[in-house]
């Protein structure tokens, strides 16, 4: 593991925690079907899943002069799919007013969150899990259909399911770079996280707490669970982006902003 980083460098961690960020997404390019692309212009995937979570555009970089004929370059291949997609704009994407061309080409801004980053080794270890709470790691489908089901706990069962197929070989394979927890309040699944190692760095992803539990630490707690995972995998920096419910948790447990990410959809006209 002579490629994890040691410490936090204030003048790469920003890079550090776009790269991470965009290997996970770029990870479902080994779905059935899917097409990765990546060039010296942009970097994105088009998964044979029609949903916008499976289908990314992760990094951009177009000249001023030509932004409009470049942005309709990149989105030409989901135009023709007619998939939805995501495009994120992070501290490597180019020009500055990328977001402003991408307004303007359709897309609609969904939401920006900073993105954070801890030396793991100081983190606040004075915070507990709740008594009440208990941690499990998911090694098969029974548990990640659990845990699909606590995460995705607003969403219809079609897409439950659609998620769980999409998943339940990629993040069960052994050699694995992510590895999900679920939270249960007296044995009942009420919270997620997930663990993603890449680019030397340990990121944290998908803390989700069901609306009747939240404001009990669990957040801290499925946090804390990743970070010991990291900590037992050889890593030093944990990296991540936060909702502004989660920001809060995530500073008190040490985590620091480093830079934002923005992130753009876009829809074929007939949907939605």
């Amino acid at each position: 593991m002579s490629d994890v980083v040691p410490a936090i460098d204030q003048a790469t961690i920003a890079g550090l925690i776009e790269a991470n960020i965009n290997d996970y997404l770029l990870s479902y390019a080994r779905l059935p079907g899917a097409v990765r692309h990546e060039d010296a212009e942009s970097s994105w995937v088009a998964a044979a899943e029609s949903g916008a979570t499976f289908n990314s555009i992760v990094l951009a970089r177009v000249q001023s002069t030509q932004i409009d004929r470049q942005i309709d370059a990149i989105l030409d291949p989901f135009r023709e799919r007619e998939q939805p997609v995501d495009w994120h704009v992070g501290p490597g994407s180019e020009p500055a007013a990328l977001g402003d061309a991408l307004l303007r080409h359709g897309l609609t801004f969904i939401e920006e969150e900073p993105g954070m980053a801890l030396d793991i080794a100081g983190m606040n270890a004075a915070i507990t899990a709740p008594a009440e709470l208990t941690i499990e790691p998911i090694h098969d489908e029974a548990g990640l259909r659990d845990w699909i089901d606590t995460w995705l706990f607003r969403a219809p069962d079609e897409l439950r399911e659609a998620h769980f197929q999409a998943r339940r070989t990629l993040w069960l394979e052994p050699e694995r770079p992510m590895q999900c927890f679920l939270g249960r309040w007296n044995g009942a699944p009420v919270a997620t996280s997930m663990l993603y190692r890449g680019h030397g760095v340990a990121a944290v992803h998908h803390i989700v707490t069901r609306a009747e539990f939240r404001r009990r630490g669990i957040v801290s707690a499925l946090t804390m669970r990743v970070l010991h995972e990291a900590t037992q995998r050889g890593y030093h920096v944990a990296v991540l982006t936060a909702s502004p419910d989660g920001i809060g948790s995530y500073q008190r447990i040490g985590f620091r902003s480093y830079c934002s990410v923005r992130r753009y959809a876009w829809n074929p006209p007939n949907r939605s």
